[in-house]
């Protein structure tokens, strides 16, 4: 059984299927049968394998020969396809191998057996593994097997013109929208989400054209191919979630052309944006082996999407025996999945206009603040812009989902995490601020800024020289820096994350990881990955080469173009991400967390090249984003992999995504720069202000010029919290022994990266975000899901998509249609939560006019 972040086995989750509503609990069997399907989707190539696939192994079975020859008979006559010593009936993928040699040509026999098959054969229901007991073989986690089917349809068409047009023009439209719009406060970013529900209406549009064949002999297609099926609207989906968000690597040109005032070709544009995109990319694919084949690699939140995918199709279900419809009771609810994905939708789109726009307080719901609106204890403890949010009442969906989907999320890494947030940030963040260590309490509680000995926010620009080198005579006549107490914790934990990671990946995962790089015959692989078998793979060599490609590409462009930044330099960024990449892969794909490198890049970069800010710059942009960028690519593979997307065709699809998405990108910002009067300056009219690239300056200032030496050095305000280092590589070795000795009791089930890394998005989320999220976690996850397990199993995951898609589309259309041409409404319930102490960040302690608080010697 695998180990690692997955110990918890009983919360995530193989589940007693003792109900005769579920199915029985599938025995793993390494060789089980393969059953052959009715067409296939090739990539445009023969069935035939070649030197990259995965499937020759099954061809080392033996089979008898008499009986290919009747199943062969049977093929020709355009029957029903049965094997007389299965217990499905059915053939298998021996005897096919066993016939493509006799037949002496095996890839013209798969072709003509793959396409002239009975209309009778179920192709959904033949295309699946079988375990010893002639069960169907269907994944050993609950979550798994609530969302995706063990089988595969080959028969659906996933290389066709549709998908390529719509994908060029989603992937065109979201990345131009939000990279429009990010460059304004208020941002809008608009998700996937809203991509893969507007895909659908447009996919059956389509259904209606004729079948005309379009083109000449090997250059024609099919205008219409069949009907616009789930792999179709996965490998579009999966392509547009690569792409909609903006690129890192844009924040950063922002922060070059509009603050530092470099004059940046298009060519080092251009690179930037996709060399840091691409090199994740490259290594995603090095490894997916450990992070992507393996069953205890669910990556919760793709499930989400996947029964998204279902619901909207109509595929039918697995878990409780429900129907095409989806129409069977499960604890008295008898709905169907699809009318219930509407109501919720449509629920949640309506309900969100009141926390988005008519009634935004409901969002902000800290009432304790509006009754003692002056009062700073009380609105440093349950505040939610400045506070700690102690108090958990939200009724804003995005408030909840801030951090992740707490119906996608495990009970045991929620748990984990809240504890961290009330122990690290409700009781020992208190107590530390009252007390003034670091003179915090002259600071707001909770804030991401950094603040000088007055008070206000840290100007950079007085400690620095007119080329951006720093001048320590200007930074001891100014103020040293000073970090929030929430600030501060917030760091000290993503230490402590860090090496956490690599002990806690040592100790549970070592084995398993060591035994994936000897495992030829998949013994670790989820049924999901076997029944990828029957498509070539998108084998190791060209994610090799794709990763060597964008690494000489990005040493070039650091090399001709003014960064800064040496060779040896990039190198060190470049072992970051590449050290760190397995083990937050892992922790990423069983919990759904992961710990951000943009601190320990900044650290190191500002350690490595004092003084230099662009530099810094690109450290971080190299040692962070490759990481992120290469596991959400990782996760895009296990939601293709749950899809059945063939691998080839994904592929190619998810480069020529990024590539369009970020010349697109880059392409709207330039154009934004020259078009838009005032852009990037406080002035601007509209709000293009460029919050994001203002950011990154600040932090490059901080962290480049200034330097971590001023914070972190021994001697130094903030030197015990590197000591964090060493807690988090120590601190797995004690859950681990409670582990081996309760590893049933909730003690065993500590869990220190998570621990560490859940509480990471504070700030600037706050307790609020973490409550909130606990609560409904709590509510489906352990109290639904242990007493009406089969109306979580049923309707859990659609309430989760239902929720994202209806708000998520909601605000767009409140933005776009509303805020954005200037509507607003003004009345007390748009206005109670601003005039508080806590919206205005108010400190404990102030300090006067001409006055200044904390050291009187600083170096």
């Amino acid at each position: 059984m695998p180990r690692g972040f997955n110990q918890h086995q009983n919360d995530f989750s193989k589940e007693s299927n003792s109900s005769s509503e579920t199915p029985n609990q599938p025995t793993w069997y390494s060789n089980s049968p393969f059953v052959a399907s009715s067409t296939v989707e090739r990539v445009g190539h023969s069935v035939a394998q070649d030197s990259d696939s995965e499937v020759e192994d099954a061809s080392s079975l033996n089979s008898n020969q008499d009986k290919n020859k009747n199943v062969h008979e049977q093929i020709k006559g355009g029957g029903s396809i049965h094997s007389t010593n299965h217990p499905s009936g059915r053939i298998s993928l021996e005897d096919t191998n066993e016939l493509g040699k006799t037949s002496k040509s095996k890839s013209n026999f798969f072709v003509r057996f793959l396409t002239s098959s009975s209309s009778s054969f179920d192709s959904t229901q033949a295309n699946c593994y079988y375990d010893e007991n002639g069960k169907v073989e269907d994944s050993i986690y609950s979550e798994v097997r609530a969302s995706v089917p063990p089988t595969d349809d080959y028969s659906k068409p996933v290389n066709t013109w549709r998908t390529w047009v719509l994908t060029t023009l989603f992937v065109i439209v979201f990345a131009a929208v939000n990279q429009f719009f990010s460059l304004r406060y208020p941002s809008l970013s608009i998700s996937f989400i809203v991509a893969q529900i507007l895909l659908f209406p447009l996919g059956k549009l389509l259904n209606l054209l004729p079948n005309w064949k379009i083109g000449y002999r090997r250059f024609s297609f099919y205008l219409n191919p069949g009907p616009f099926n789930t792999k179709e609207h996965a490998t579009i989906t999966i392509a547009v979630s690569l792409t909609s968000s903006t690129a890192y690597a844009t924040n950063i040109l922002s922060a070059q052309t509009s603050f530092y005032n470099q004059d940046l070709s298009w060519g080092y544009k251009i690179l930037v944006v996709l060399t840091s995109q691409m090199l994740g990319y490259g290594f995603a694919g090095l490894t997916r082996r450990w992070i992507v084949y393996p069953a205890s690699m669910v990556w919760p939140q793709t499930l989400v999407s996947a029964v998204l995918f279902r619901t909207l199709h109509g595929d039918a279900g697995n878990e409780i025996g429900e129907t095409q419809d989806g129409n069977t009771t499960a604890n008295g609810w008898s709905i169907s999945r699809y009318r219930f994905f509407a109501y919720i939708f449509i629920g949640a789109f309506v309900f969100y206009w009141f926390p988005g726009f008519i009634f935004t307080a409901l969002s902000y719901f800290t009432f304790l603040c509006w009754i003692w609106p002056k009062n700073r204890v009380v609105n440093q403890l349950f505040g939610y812009n400045s506070g700690l949010g102690i108090v958990p009442v939200t009724f804003d969906w995005q408030q909840v989902v801030y951090n992740s989907n707490p119906l996608a999320s495990p009970w045991w890494v929620i748990s984990n995490t809240f504890g961290s947030v009330v122990l690290i940030f409700w009781i020992v963040v208190p107590i530390l601020y009252y007390k003034s260590v670091w003179f915090s309490n002259y600071l707001p509680m909770l804030s991401s800024s950094t603040y000088d000995n007055t008070g206000k926010t840290f100007n950079s620009s007085r400690v620095l020289n007119s080329d951006l080198s720093f001048d320590q005579s200007k930074y001891e006549s100014y103020s040293p820096l000073y970090m929030p107490m929430s600030y501060s914790m917030s760091t000290a934990l993503n230490f402590a994350a860090v090496t956490s990671v690599f002990t806690h990946c040592i100790l549970y995962n070592g084995k398993d990881i060591w035994q994936r790089l000897r495992d030829e015959r998949g013994k670790f692989e989820c049924v999901h990955r076997k029944l990828m078998r029957n498509y070539q793979e998108a084998p190791q060599w060209w994610y090799l080469a794709l990763f060597i490609i964008t690494f000489g590409l990005s040493i070039f462009t650091i090399q001709y173009y003014d960064t800064q930044c040496p060779v040896w330099a990039f190198i060190v960024a470049m072992l970051i991400f590449i050290i760190n990449f397995i083990p937050q892969g892992i922790l990423e794909g069983i919990t759904n967390q992961h710990v951000g490198l943009n601190i320990i890049t900044e650290l190191v970069g500002g350690y490595m090249l004092p003084g230099r800010p662009v530099a810094n710059l690109m450290i971080k942009l190299y040692g962070f984003i490759p990481m992120r960028q290469g596991l959400e690519f990782s996760r895009d593979l296990k939601l293709a992999q749950y899809m059945k997307v063939p691998p080839r065709i994904l592929f190619y699809v998810q480069i020529f995504a990024t590539v369009l998405g970020g010349v697109t990108q880059v392409v709207v910002q330039e154009w934004m720069r020259f078009h838009i009067k005032d852009i990037c300056t406080h002035k601007q009219s509209d709000g293009f202000t460029c919050p994001n690239g203002r950011s990154i300056y600040n932090a490059s200032l901080i962290w480049g010029a200034i330097g971590p030496e001023k914070l972190f050095s021994k001697g130094k305000p903030y030197y015990p919290l590197l000591y964090f280092f060493l807690i988090g590589a120590i601190a797995p070795f004690f859950t681990y022994v409670l582990y081996k000795k309760f590893p049933k009791s909730w003690y065993g089930k500590l869990n220190a990266p998570v621990f560490f890394t859940g509480p990471g998005n504070i700030p600037p989320a706050t307790g609020i975000n973490y409550s909130s999220w606990a609560i409904v976690g709590f509510v489906f996850n352990f109290v639904i899901r242990k007493r009406a397990v089969h109306w979580w199993t049923k309707y859990n995951y659609v309430l989760a998509a239902a929720l994202d898609a209806g708000v998520a589309v909601a605000g767009v259309v409140i933005f776009l249609c509303v805020s954005y041409p200037g509507g607003s409404l003004n009345w007390w319930g748009n206005s109670v939560y601003k005039n508080t102490y806590d919206w205005k960040s108010m400190p404990y302690r102030s300090v006067g006019p001409n006055e200044t608080f904390g050291y009187s010697n600083w170096s």
